[in-house]
């Protein structure tokens, strides 16, 4: 049984060998019919050519105005277009006239300037100012670009002027490699340092802590990773705990509350406007005022009459409306108050009583 497969398997592995060695006999007639150039294109054409079937367009210098901070990034800008676009120029002239037509402001158009009036010159016809496009870069080296640069990078260095504060990692780190780059700083160690004492405290003590996997000190591509994690950790890590932070005041019970305090809360103030008008005390104006109408007289509502009210109504009492010991007592009193007016003489008194008493 054994014998079996041993036989199936050397067959099938004779199988594969074979369909290998025609492969490869087919490969080399294939590449034996391929012709050979004998002028090899060169690396910058090939990039050229790649460019152009990709449809890439790379990009243009900005304009320069002499500025000397931005002098380096100019000229850095146009050596990589004409690296990447070299069928572009004719000749090396053509890559330095091409260069100054982008001088176009300030000290650098001057300059500009100074270079075709030169060429311009009787004693100068038919010569050029600068032979080629590395005597163009050595000069607009020398007049456009700082000539202590690397002390200037230094002096940030040994200040506290380049440190992170508000920054981004990224943005730290973008900014400490040029300045290391323009010191030319090549002790590891001292990199390590500079870049530890400039970076945000809280990830310098993070990463300086961590349990295990420390960078070295000798390894500052090791440090500029490690603070690049933590900053992104950090920023992970805060963006969780906001979505999950709940306010201790709801903010739209907070704003009902000033709502119903400002606007309904009336101001008070006396009828009679007897605040003083002083410019710490206004008066509100009644606007109002000349819209009220004047208040009608009152009357008595007993007899309709006006100019006195019901206690002090003449006719005091309705008739229609006293019931009989009502009406019996004011007509004692009414007779009463007739009596006191006009009394009767006493003698007719005592005859009418005597008489009376006869019969």
């Amino acid at each position: 049984m054994e014998g079996k497969r041993l036989a199936t398997l050397e067959q099938a592995l004779a199988e594969l060998q074979a369909k290998d060695a025609n492969t490869q006999h087919k490969s080399d007639i294939l590449i034996s019919h391929i012709p050979q150039s004998e002028n090899p294109i060169p690396s910058t054409q090939i990039t050229s050519v790649t460019l152009k079937a990709h449809g890439l367009k790379p990009a243009l210098p900005s304009e320069f105005d002499g500025d000397c901070t931005k002098g380096m990034v100019f000229l850095i800008s146009c050596q990589v277009y004409i690296r990447l676009c070299p069928n572009s120029f004719t000749d090396k002239q053509a890559k330095i006239v091409w260069a100054m037509s982008y001088m176009k402001a300030g000290q650098a158009a001057k300059w500009s300037a100074c270079v075709f009036r030169w060429e311009e010159q009787l004693e100068n016809v038919g010569y050029h100012k600068f032979v080629d496009w590395e005597d163009f870069r050595d000069e607009f080296k020398r007049e456009f670009c700082p000539v202590y640069a690397d002390s200037v990078a230094i002096n940030q260095l040994e200040s506290t002027a380049y440190f992170q504060k508000s920054c981004s990692v990224d943005e730290y780190l973008n900014e400490f490699q040029d300045l290391i780059m323009e010191a030319g700083y090549s002790n590891l160690k001292t990199i390590v340092v500079k870049f530890r004492r400039g970076l945000d405290t809280q990830i310098q003590n993070a990463i300086a802590t961590m349990p295990s996997g420390c960078p070295s000190d000798m390894v500052p591509t090791d440090w500029y990773t490690a603070a690049r994690t933590i900053d992104q950790n950090r920023a992970t890590n805060e963006a969780f705990r906001s979505s999950y932070r709940t306010p201790s005041v709801a903010p739209t019970q907070t704003r009902l509350s000033t709502f119903n305090t400002v606007q309904f809360q009336a101001p008070e103030r006396s009828a009679n406007h007897q605040h003083a008008l002083t410019p710490g005390n206004p008066v509100p104006m009644d606007i109002d005022a000349s819209q009220k109408t004047q208040p009608l007289p009152f009357s008595c509502y007993r007899c309709r009459k006006a100019g006195h009210k019901a206690p002090d109504c003449p006719t005091r009492f309705d008739i229609r409306e006293l019931s009989i010991d009502d009406l019996q007592t004011y007509l004692e009193d009414h007779l009463a108050e007739l009596d006191a007016k006009h009394p009767e003489p006493a003698a007719e008194v005592e005859e009418q009583d005597f008489s009376h008493c006869n019969k």
